[in-house]
């Protein structure tokens, strides 16, 4: 229904390149390249920037890409509504997900779509902090489960669900036993961080109590599964929400102990969408699932963290940033 130069300008964009597009798309390189001149000569502009080393969009190149990823997105939409009035559901959704949800939570979530509705297709990632926003802005993904976090803008969160950044650590751990440990308390213990902007920028930035402590961590990681090998193994206080741990949680193998610092106790993990993106019937039911499924999954003992009470105050305040 939409002129395949839609898809050539949206390929070469997200690939830098006009050969490499070419390939994705499975035709001439030289055909690709013609159409997109012959859009340029019609709007007046140029689209792409040719460099040595590929193309980058122009300004009016990234408005028009808007334009075309709306168009496909609402599209594909319109497609799985047409294929619901059968009683089918068809489409793809396209999830973003906490790594250690990733992990633990959302493949059993799938396993569950995937048999009740064997024509969705499903494409879930860990995303970097830092690309979060896009990543939500961009209309690619129907929707996120993450930590909820005001600097997003144009992102709704339409649930939230309350949970803890603590120390992760095990039973054996001097301060395993508290209902809640400051900062400066765990500087006293060798501890490990992940390595992530958003926590690091956090904790670094937390006053500690009188005391002018730092952390200085004895391993930074990108991974949360070699971070619970390490405090398992302890060598280490981790600093986590339960969510990564629930497992270790429950048998006791390591313990969560709340912060006692305000700015990181109280957090909510949420269900973000874009703003403005009208979710497919397949994308609705999906988040309904996962919704449901994190109710359940959250459903700990009080030492893991999770404040269940907390739950109702952070879904009034879940406004669109």
């Amino acid at each position: 229904m939409h002129a395949a130069v839609l898809r050539y300008v949206d390929q070469v964009a997200r690939l830098g390149s006009i050969r490499r597009a070419a390939e994705a798309l499975n035709v001439a390189s030289s055909a690709v390249n013609r159409q997109i001149l012959k859009l340029e000569e019609d709007l007046g502009t140029p689209l792409f920037e040719r460099r040595p080393n590929g193309v980058v969009p122009t300004a009016a190149g990234e408005v028009l890409l808007r334009h075309i990823r709306d168009t496909m997105s609402d599209f594909q939409r319109i497609k799985a509504e047409m294929a619901s009035l059968s009683g089918v559901i068809t489409g793809h959704v396209r999830i973003i997900s906490l790594e250690s949800l990733a992990l633990r939570f959302m493949p059993r979530v799938v396993e569950e779509l995937s048999t009740a509705y064997p024509q969705v297709t499903f494409t879930v990632l860990v995303v970097n902090p830092s690309d979060i926003a896009e990543e939500l802005r961009s209309g690619r993904t129907d929707f996120g489960v993450l930590f909820t976090d005001r600097r997003f803008e144009g992102v709704q969160v339409t649930d939230t669900f309350a949970t803890s950044v603590g120390a992760v650590m095990r039973p054996d751990h001097p301060l395993a036993g508290r209902k809640n440990v400051t900062l400066t308390e765990c500087a006293k213990h060798p501890v490990v961080m992940l390595h992530d902007r958003w926590l690091l920028d956090a904790i670094m930035t937390t006053q500690f109590a009188q005391s002018g402590a730092r952390l200085e961590p004895r391993i930074v990681s990108n991974s949360i599964e070699f971070m619970r090998q390490v405090i398992l193994r302890n060598l280490g206080i981790g600093f986590f929400s339960p969510i990564g741990f629930l497992d270790e949680i429950r048998r006791g193998e390591l313990v969560h102990v709340p912060l006692a610092e305000p700015q990181l106790a109280g957090s909510g993990l949420g269900i973000l969408v874009p703003q403005h993106k009208r979710m497919t019937p397949s994308a609705r039911i999906a988040m309904d699932h996962v919704r449901a499924s994190l109710t359940d999954f959250l459903q700990v003992s009080p030492s893991s963290g999770v404040d269940q009470e907390r739950i109702g105050e952070l879904n009034e305040n879940s406004e669109v940033s």
